[in-house]
Formats: structure tokens, sequence, C-alpha cells
């Protein structure tokens, strides 16, 4: 047994020893602390002590495709407070609101908020910014900000879209690459005590802001304005209530161009009805009437069902299911072969088509042309078709969507499944961005997805017969001078919630070239117009001038010796018999539209250059008083009780349709109205003829 004195030592000395390792360890990690994550614990403790009032990042450059500025940010001034800072809040937000110019309540109200920063005022006036930032109020200051800046106002408005005040994209392209185009903000930190009270030595620290990324489209800025200067002149000429232009390269998918009225300037957006932002060509789904026959006229021969020896007779109408469906020409186009169904548009033709594919094969390649999902196109909003499900399709269901009815697309998805026939049965996801190229980095390309459709061969020959469209049939107006071009017109009747609406109407025309090797596709889309409704009419027009122009600006030369062109005149003012001689003199035809009275416009516009022997549409108007007499309409077609009741100074309404003449009218011959009334009419050819054919025509 151990002495008592040893054993006291030793435990003496393993208490030493405990303490000797604590110590070490205690030394150990004062040193790892102060020595080796020193910088770390002291920069915390740094944050800690600042309040960081945000710098805004500058949102990355979005640029066509020739890399011309479209969307910017430019520097701005922000004006905010520290509550915990200011000394008197009702002297100092009084003084603050006036040079603001702001309810001094609502400035007050913030200086005494238990938040730590505040903002005043976002985006100031430069000048009033200055006048804060002299007077140097405890606890208010100035920090630089951005704002975007769409450089050339309501250009390409629905592609680009919006931002908001905190930089956040918000509709368009801004929206759907707002990551990138965002970039990472900064701030700038001030020291404060724990009551958030400023030190009497305060630092300060900087951080700077990270731009966001450049973003180039393929929209080109020369066609964009091409565009929207041609449908803005086609709805004033022919009173639509909207109008669109939709321009791809069909190689690509890429977009070349959307233009559409009404728009909107997105720099001052909220001045605007939301309405005017809305992308009709990605978010509303329209009948696509005629200009849908491509892709029934493709499938059909892809399937070997037809072919260009093709026969088939067309006596006005055909029965399928006990429903009657018309040909939009009265009395039918008799015996034809295929490039006569297709030139004519001939919907009892279609029909055939439609009927010999059967239900399980339009509907496999409905999904092989993408018109059973949205397109994937990097806009947000985009809507889907609506199409009937294929196990309720019954024959006379299948007839009317071979020429366009009884479903209804985008006008992108339309654009998309027309673009893979004009590039050789390939179907091209459509795209809007070329490529983002982050701070410092190198542009990454958009990936499209692309697959073949129908064979080459089909396409081809559907191009062929397209070309006869526009060469021979319902779409000579498209005719582009030097070109060969291929198309097909439609007329749709237009859809209000859900249902078909009697004498409204949707006038389209959709064509490519230069053939055979094409590198624009257009579509024009008129809404609801006045008038003249047929898009071979109204519609077909518009690409013609459109692309008469555009050829050129993407350097494609002329393929044709180009025909003789005439300067249409100035008109406005004289009397319709003198507008139509000096048109005349220069080897151009006129028809007048509207009430009697002096010229008020043309279109084309006067000025444009057009081949000679084009018809050149003439308006005419004047302000009428008292009442006028309803003229007689019976035996008209809707295109000419229009024409006649204008002259009158009266309104066309069709209440029932059909695809004949006026049946009847109401108020009858003779009845006195005031200038502006509606004559509602009848069309058809008698009580069996079914809504299918009064929906889609030529």
């Amino acid at each position: 047994m151990e002495p008592a004195g040893l054993t006291s030592r030793r435990r003496v000395l393993w208490a030493l020893a405990a303490v000797l390792l604590a110590a070490l360890g205690l030394i150990a990690r004062l040193t790892w602390i102060q020595v080796v994550q020193g910088e770390r614990w002291s920069a915390q403790s740094l944050r800690q002590r600042l309040r960081l009032v945000p710098v805004q990042a500058p949102r990355g450059e979005i640029v066509d495709d020739r890399g011309r500025v479209l969307a910017t940010s430019v520097s701005a001034d922000s004006v905010y407070a520290i509550p915990a800072q200011v000394v008197d809040a009702r002297a100092e937000g009084g003084e603050v609101a006036r040079m603001l110019g702001v309810p001094a309540e609502r400035v007050i109200a913030l200086m005494r908020s238990k938040r730590s920063v505040v903002w005043l005022a976002r985006h100031a006036d430069p000048t009033k910014a200055l006048a804060i930032r002299r007077e140097g109020l405890a606890g208010v200051g100035i920090v630089p900000d951005v704002r975007r800046r769409e450089v050339y106002g309501s250009t390409a408005a629905q592609v680009l879209g919006i931002v908001g005040i905190d930089n956040q994209g918000l509709e368009g392209v801004e929206l759907a690459y707002d990551r990138a185009l965002r970039g990472r903000p900064g701030g700038i930190g001030i020291e404060v005590d724990a009551r958030n009270r400023a030190l009497p030595f305060p630092r300060s620290q900087y951080i700077p802001p990270t731009p966001g990324a450049r973003v180039q489209l393929t929209l080109d800025l020369n066609l964009q304005r091409m565009a929207q200067n041609e449908i803005d002149a086609a709805v004033r000429a022919t009173g639509s209530r909207a109008g669109l232009i939709l321009m791809t390269d069909p190689r690509t998918g890429g977009i070349r161009a959307l233009a559409q009225w009404p728009t909107y300037d997105p720099n001052r957006y909220p001045a605007y009805p939301a309405s005017a932002r809305r992308n009709l060509a990605v978010s509303d789904d329209v009948p696509p009437g005629s200009t849908f026959k491509p892709i029934t006229l493709a499938a059909a021969l892809d399937t070997g069902k037809v072919t260009s020896r093709s026969s088939f007779y067309d006596p006005g109408f055909v029965r399928v299911q006990g429903r009657t469906i018309h040909c939009w020409r009265h009395g039918g186009h008799g015996a034809e072969d295929l490039a006569a169904v297709v030139a004519n548009s001939c919907n009892v033709g279609f029909v055939e088509l439609g009927l010999k594919l059967g239900v399980a094969s339009f509907y496999q390649y409905l999904r092989r042309f993408n018109l059973l999902s949205r397109t994937g196109v990097d806009l947000p909003g985009e809507a889907s078709s609506i199409v009937p499900p294929e196990k309720e399709v019954q024959p006379v269901d299948l007839a009317a969507m071979a020429f366009g009815q009884t479903l209804a697309l985008t006008p992108l998805q339309l654009v998309a499944a027309v673009g893979a026939v004009a590039d050789g049965g390939v179907f091209h996801q459509p795209h809007v961005v070329r490529s983002v190229a982050a701070s410092g980095g190198s542009p990454v390309p958009f990936r499209a997805r692309s697959r073949r459709v129908v064979s080459a061969g089909a396409a081809r020959e559907a191009v062929r017969l397209m070309e006869g469209v526009v060469d021979r049939g319902t779409g000579k107006n498209a005719r582009v001078p030097g070109y060969r071009v291929a198309g097909k017109t439609g007329t749709a009747q237009a859809v209000i919630n859900g249902h078909y609406v009697q004498g409204r109407y949707l006038s389209s025309f959709i064509g490519f070239g230069p053939l055979p090797h094409p590198d624009l596709l257009t579509l024009v889309e008129l809404y609801e117009p006045s008038g003249e409704y047929y898009g071979g009419q109204i519609a077909a027009p518009v690409f013609s001038r459109l692309m008469s122009q555009a050829f050129g600006a993407v350097g494609d030369p002329p393929q044709l010796p180009p025909p003789p062109v005439a300067r249409i005149p100035e008109l406005k003012g004289l009397t319709a018999e003198r507008a139509l001689r000096r048109l005349q003199e220069r080897g151009l035809r006129g028809r007048v539209l509207g009430p009697a009275g002096p010229v008020v416009g043309t279109l084309p516009l006067s000025g444009a250059q057009v081949p000679r022997g084009s018809e050149v549409l003439v308006f005419t108007g004047r302000r009428l008083r008292g009442e006028v007499s309803v003229p007689g309409l019976a035996g008209l077609t809707a295109g000419e009780a229009g024409r006649v009741l204008a002259e009158a100074g009266l309104r066309l309404k069709v209440a029932r349709d059909g695809p004949g003449r006026v049946l009847g009218q109401r108020p009858g011959p003779g009845r006195r109205l005031a200038p502006g009334a509606v004559v509602e009419v009848d069309l058809g050819a008698g009580p069996e003829a079914a809504s299918h054919g009064a929906a889609s025509s030529r």
C-alpha cells in the first residue's frame, strides 16, 4: 500500500497535466481562430455590423441577329433611408417629400418604420436626387441604380417584354431569360451598432454587382420594322380589330420578325392596357381556315392516298353523315386535278383528301407536325392547340378539320408546321434566341430540336402545288415581283368565347420563298376586318409588299426579270372618278370602297411601287348628315353587300352565314336609318347548309 503523501502528489501531477492539456487546446483553438481563420471571422463580424443597401446589376443587353442593341440598362439614382438613423422623421420626411414631389405622409411613414432600410424613391429624377444629396439629411442616402430601356420603343415589344422596378423580367424574352439577364446584385454596406445607429467612425464596403448575360435574338431589326409598318397600314386600311405578322426562317425555326397591332411601348407600359402586351402569335388559339390545307395536302401526298394525277369533282357541295358542306364558290369548281383543288382552295376537294386519310392517319400527322402540343418556343405564355379528342371524331368532323375548321391553333404552331413543308419535310422547333453569352464568356447557342415529319418528295410536291396558288389561284395578289413564292390564302369565321360568330372573320395568308430554297416564311393575319374579308383580297397584298422588301434586306437576289412597275400617286381629296382615272393612266386598276365622298386613303399607300396591272383599293368617305335609305341586297355576295352598304354609309352584319348569296335582310329596302347603322343579312343556299361550310373559304 502506497503512502498517503505519494498518492496526493500523483493527483496533483494529473491535475497539472490536465490543466496543461486544456491550456494547450485553448491556445491551439485561439491560434486557429485568430490566425488561420482570422480574416474570415473579421469579415463576418463586419458583415454583422454592416447594413447593406442593394445595388442592382445592369441587365444584360438584348441584341438583334446583327448585334444591334434592342434593350439595355441605363444608370439611375434611387433614394433610400435607414429609419434608425433618422433624427426627425417628420421634418426630414417633409423635406424629402417636397423635393421628390410626393405625399409627405408616405415618406414620413417609411422613415418611422421598423425596417432596416426603406426605399423612398426608385429611379428618381437626377435633379431631385442631386438636391437630396446636397441636403445631407441624417439617415437618407442615394445609391446608383439601373433601369431598363427598350431602345426602339414599341418595336418588337411583345417579343422583348417588360422589366419591373426591381430589375426583374415580367414578360417576353425579359422573363424567359431573366436568370441570365439579371446578373448578380451588389451593395453598399454602412457600419452600424446593434440598434441600427451609425457608429462614430463607420467603415463602409462596396460590393460591385455582376452584369447580366448578353442575349442575341434571331430577330432582324430591319425585317421587324418592315413588318410593323405593313401591319399598321393594313389594319388602318381594312378597319380590322387587330393584326399580326409572323416571319420565320423555315430552315432553322428562328423567328425573324413578330409585329402586331395594337402594340405598346415597354418603356411606358403602365400607360397601356394589358391586352396590348398580349403576344397573339404565342398565346391565342384561332381557327386557321384554309391556311391549314398545306398540312392536309402534305399528309395525303406522304401516305400515297393521292398523287398529282388524282382527279376530283366539285359540284359545289359534299354530303357527309347527312350534313352538307359547301365550297366557297357558289356552284363549285367542276372537274379538277389536284393542282386545281389546291390553287382554287376547293373545300370539297380537301374534304375528300381528309376522308381518304382517315381519322387515325390524320391524327398521326397532327402529332408529327406538333399540332397536338406546344411548340416549346422560348417565350412565356405559350398556348396549346384546341383539337377534338381523336376517339370522339366523326367523319363530318374530320371533313371540316381537313380544310381548317373545328380546330384552333396558335399562329406560331401553324407557321412551324407549314415551315416543315417549306423545308423539305423537316420540322424545326421555333425559337427567338440565337445565343446567350455570360459576362466575359463565350456565346452558347440555342439548340433547336429538328425531326422529319413527311418525306422530302411529298413536301416538294406540296410546295409545287402551293406555288400554283400564287401563280394562278386564290393567292395571285401575293405575287412578289422578281421572285418565286408559294403560299395559301385563308378566311375563317372568328371564334369569340368558344363560339363561331356570324359576320366576323379572320383573314390570312401564309407563304414562303424564294423557291426552291426558301429562307423566309411569313404569316399575315387580320382580325375581324370591315367590308372585304377574303384573305386573298386583303392579307395576300400585305405579304406581297412585305416580301418585296424583305428578300432584298436579307440579300436574296431577284430570280426573274422585274416586271414593269408603277408608283401609286397621291389621291387623297380627289373624287373617286378622278382617282380611278389617275390610276388607269399609270397602268393600275382601282377598286373603290366606302361611302360617296372624296378619297381618304389607298392600300397600298401612296408612293409605293407595285407591278403594273395591280389592283389598288381606294377608300372614300364623308361626314353624313340626316338619314339614309337602306338599299336592296338580295342576291349579292357578302363582299358585294358590304360595299353597297358602305357606299350608303351603313354597316354590314351577317346574322346567318352560308356559302351563297343574300337571302334576306333586316331592315328591308327603303327603310331610313341613321348613318353608321347596322343592316343584318342572311346568307346561304337553303336551310340544309351546314355550319362547317360557312366557316372556311378561300
